[in-house]
This record gives structure tokens, C-alpha cells and sequence, in this order.
């Protein structure tokens, strides 16, 4: 422990000496400088190996609050300006916007740069897929439909939800939509919503009733569920290979095994469900600030002990690294953003019993800028790995004024650039289910959700089914053969004689 401790304390120290040296410059906003992103890469504590570059920065991408990826790689950038000081709440003059880069050449800088949307409000995430965008503009998810891939709106956005609430809740709100591995599209939400979640016109009586926790919705179906009760304020998760879901929180506790109709503890209040007997704590065996100090202290600067246990008790933005293109001893670490430690927690994910339990490992990425408030994780096509920075003073929720001219995304990748995956859209069907094999598990899900969206137009899915008889017979590997089998369930194809053989 004394030596994990003290690669932490030198990497910190590291990082703090790249910052005195660094030169600030003047973006336009009043009283506020920024550390030049360039020198913000230069000065990031990495593993060896590892480079960091700036993918974009303002004034391209500025209040980058959530990302996304499409099936040709490109990202997709969701920009909140109606976040707004806590008198005012969500500006009612503002207008949020989607925004797309794209790096050609793979040298992890953007060179092409599109507005998708610009007519948002209280925009909190975005996801990609069914022939359109997805996003959560408080109070609703909405479908920005866009099937002929022109990068241009067909019409104007489809209510698929409403009832998210925001107006008490503005740091703890809807967020976080990512696809799951059973087609279902996830999202999350904190403790201070209290929401109402319906169809358009549902009468309050027939509404899901939702506080903190994971929840998620079947486009198909039309179907909104609760899928896990509980913690503070949830603000990232991914799935492991094997399918299993992790998310991240505050305050109590960071680590969560999001298990199907779980009840977890949480920072405050009663669970909704009277009968429950025993609420399910994190499944970690540490927390990532001293114990002995009050939480909110560390508004004031991250240090002494509480820097050596990993930077303070605000996580966001969760991925499980399975990119293939990082070194082997990566292969599976789950990473978080340690948001006042301005650094990745890096946890060992065990099998304990009928869940999980995170080990702690050295903590990583350690970036230099005082303003850099990390929000959201998110895997690169070419196996490296996206990180969004709000880039802004104050703490989890400014309290001295919003500075919408600044934000970054930076790439992490290990040794030299790989090419650039083609565009997946294009490929045919023995393609695109030869790559629930690969190594890089972006190819696979993108992959995948090329093939559900085309099953979704009404395409044909018979040659989808006889390669994936094929590949059932082939796929040795159990994590190619469950990947095998998400696509028949997402394509809603599986057949109940398939799966009773299987428990064979």
C-alpha cells in the first residue's frame, strides 16, 4: 500500500510542477484564464507508452456535457448552454446543440467539424442509432430522426418520454444514454428528481414513478422501466464482456454492479419499495478520499490523505476497457473520472460470490489544469479512449458563475495511431457478424448496432440469421458466442428452442 500510495503522490506532484510552468491564455471570457490545451496534454501524468491529444477545444467544442459514436467513427458531441447558475436554474434563452467531429486521418485531431442541431434546451446526453439521434432534453427523450445520413434533422424531434425532472434537481437530473447489450437504451438519474415518466398525454396515475438509480427504455416496445434503485447521483457506466452492467456515483460510495431490480443504499431518504428489507451497498472494498474528513472539504483542494486514497468522493464517467489496442494489463480495468482529483480511479473488477467487488489500482492519467472537470468516458473506434472536459471552475456544481466559452475532448491511445476503421455502415452481413469476434469490443457493438438498426428498417434478416448459424458453430470463445446471441435478442430473432439447448 505504501508504494501504491506514493506512485500516486509522485504522479500528483508531476502534474502540479507541468502546471506552474504552464502559460495560460485569454479565451474572450471575462476574469478567466485557460491553460492552453496543447500544454494541458504535454503536462498529463500518463503510463508509460501512452500518449494524450487534443482532439478538440474551444471554440469547436465548448460545455461538452455528453459523447457519443456512430457507426463511422465518428463522435458525436452534445453541448449544454442552458446549465446555468443556480439562481437561474436552466437559461430560458439559450439553446443547446449536437455537434459532430470527424478525424480522417486517425491522427486523433478532428478535421472536419458539423453542427447537427442547434435548437436544444436542457440537453443532458445523447446515443446514436435506429436511423436518427436519441437525446435527453429535460423533460423529455426525444428521437431526432435522420435516416438518410445527411447529417441534417428530416423533421422536427419525436416525444418519446416526458416527466424528467429538472427545475429542483439541476446537477442531479436524466443523464447518461448508452446502448445495452439486449437493445434496450439505459439511462440514469440522481436523488433530487423526483420524476413522473410517461408517454406524452399518460395520465399521472399510470406514470413510472423514478428517483435515483438506472432505468432504461425499449424503442420497439415503447417501454420505460425501473432497472436499479438507489445511490446519489449516477454519472457514467459501461458493460463488462460478459455483459454485466457497472455504474459509478458519489458521495457513499463509487462503485455499483447494476444488478436487475436491485435496491442500493442511498445518500438520503427512504426506498420507495416499504417491503424491502436490506438496501445493497457499493461493491467496492475502499472509497477514494480519507475517511476521517468531511466530504465537502474537498471543495477547498484535494490533498494530503484524501489525494493518496484517489482524489475525493465525485466520480463521473465509467468504461471498462476493452479496446484491444492498450496493453494486455488493461484489458478489463474499469476506469472513472475522479472529478476533484482530476485523474482516472482505475479499479480491478473480482468475481465475489453472486457479484462483484472493485480492487483499487494505482490511479492514472493524472491532468495538469485546475479547471479540468472530466465528464464522460467513451471508447474510440481505433481502441483508444475519449475524455470530455467541461473545463470550468468551482465544484460538482458551479456555484460562482457558468464560462461557456471553454471545453475540451483529449484521446488517449497507447504507441502509434492504427488506421482508422472503415465506415461499418457499409459493410455487408459476413462482415459485420465476422466482428463479434474482434479483439476491439467498439467494432463489435458498433457492429452490432448496424445490424438491429437494419432489422429495424424491416431489411430482410434471414442472411443474418444463417451467418449467425454459422458463426454459432465457429465462435468457440463464450464472449463471441454471447455476442452472438445479443444480436438475435436486440433483432428480437431469438427463438426458445435455441436458448433451452443452450443451458446444455
Amino acid at each position: 500500500m505504501y508504494r501504491l500510495f506514493s506512485r500516486s503522490s509522485l504522479w500528483l506532484l508531476l502534474g502540479a510542477a507541468r502546471l506552474l510552468a504552464a502559460a495560460p491564455f485569454d479565451t474572450g471570457d471575462e476574469h478567466v484564464k485557460l491553460m492552453a490545451p496543447e500544454t494541458v496534454v504535454a503536462g498529463v501524468v500518463l503510463p508509460a507508452g501512452f500518449r494524450a491529444t487534443v482532439f478538440a477545444a474551444e471554440p469547436e467544442v465548448r460545455q461538452p456535457i455528453a459523447m457519443a459514436t456512430d457507426a463511422r467513427g465518428r463522435l458525436w458531441v452534445a453541448e449544454n448552454y442552458t446549465y446555468s447558475e443556480r439562481a437561474v436554474g436552466w437559461h430560458p434563452e439559450l439553446r443547446d446543440r449536437i455537434v459532430i467531429f470527424e478525424d480522417t486521418d486517425n491522427d486523433g485531431r478532428h478535421d472536419k467539424r458539423t453542427v447537427f442541431w442547434a435548437g436544444a434546451q436542457r440537453i443532458t446526453s445523447i446515443e446514436i442509432g435506429l436511423g436518427g439521434v436519441w437525446a435527453i432534453c429535460l423533460p423529455e427523450l426525444v428521437f431526432i430522426p435522420d435516416r438518410n445520413g445527411d447529417d441534417v434533422p428530416d423533421a422536427a424531434p419525436e416525444i418519446h418520454l416526458d416527466g424528467f425532472e429538472f427545475v429542483r434537481a439541476r446537477h442531479t437530473v436524466a443523464n447518461g444514454l448508452r446502448w445495452g447489450p439486449d437493445g434496450w437504451l439505459y439511462g440514469r438519474q440522481g436523488i433530487l428528481a423526483h420524476s413522473r415518466i410517461g408517454k406524452p398525454g399518460t395520465r399521472d396515475s399510470d406514470r413510472v414513478a423514478l428517483n435515483t438509480g438506472i432505468w432504461r427504455y425499449h424503442p420497439h416496445r415503447r417501454t420505460f422501466e425501473r432497472f436499479a434503485e438507489g445511490t446519489t447521483n449516477p454519472w457514467g457506466m459501461d458493460w463488462d464482456a460478459n455483459g454485466e452492467l457497472f455504474f459509478i456515483n458519489t458521495v457513499i460510495g463509487h462503485l455499483w454492479h447494476a444488478i436487475p431490480g436491485a435496491h442500493f443504499r442511498r445518500m438520503s431518504g427512504d426506498d420507495p419499495n416499504p417491503r424491502v428489507y436490506e438496501l445493497i451497498d457499493q461493491h467496492a472494498d475502499h472509497v477514494h478520499w480519507a475517511t476521517g474528513e468531511i466530504w465537502t472539504d474537498v471543495r477547498k483542494g484535494v490533498t494530503g490523505a484524501t489525494s493518496a486514497a484517489g482524489g475525493g468522493h465525485a466520480h463521473t464517467g465509467l468504461l471498462i476497457y476493452q479496446g484491444g489496442q492498450w496493453p494486455q494489463e488493461w484489458a478489463g480495468k474499469l476506469l472513472t473520472i475522479n472529478f476533484h482529483g482530476r485523474r482516472f480511479n482505475v479499479e480491478r473488477l473480482e468475481r465475489e460470490g453472486s457479484a462483484f467487488v472493485g480492487r483499487r489500482e494505482p490511479d492514472a492519467f493524472l491532468f495538469p489544469d485546475p479547471r479540468f472537470r472530466g465528464l464522460d468516458l467513451l471508447a474510440s473506434p481505433d481502441g483508444g479512449v475519449f475524455v470530455s472536459d467541461w473545463n470550468d471552475d468551482g465544484e460538482c456544481h458551479d456555484n460562482d458563475g457558468i464560462h461557456r466559452s471553454s471545453g475540451r475532448i483529449f484521446k488517449l491511445n497507447y504507441g502509434s495511431s492504427r488506421p482508422a476503421p472503415e465506415n461499418l455502415a457499409s459493410l455487408g452481413v459476413s462482415a459485420l457478424v465476422s466482428l463479434q469476434r474482434s479483439s476491439n469490443d467498439w467494432l463489435a457493438r458498433a457492429a452490432r448496432r448496424v445490424l438491429i438498426d437494419r432489422a429495424a428498417e424491416g431489411r430482410d434478416s434471414a442472411e443474418v440469421l444463417r451467418e449467425l448459424d454459422r458463426f454459432d458453430l465457429s465462435a468457440a470463445h463464450p464472449v463471441h458466442r454471447l455476442r452472438g446471441l445479443w444480436l438475435r435478442h436486440a433483432m428480437q430473432r431469438s427463438d426458445a428452442a435455441r436458448l433451452l439447448s443452450l443451458l446444455e
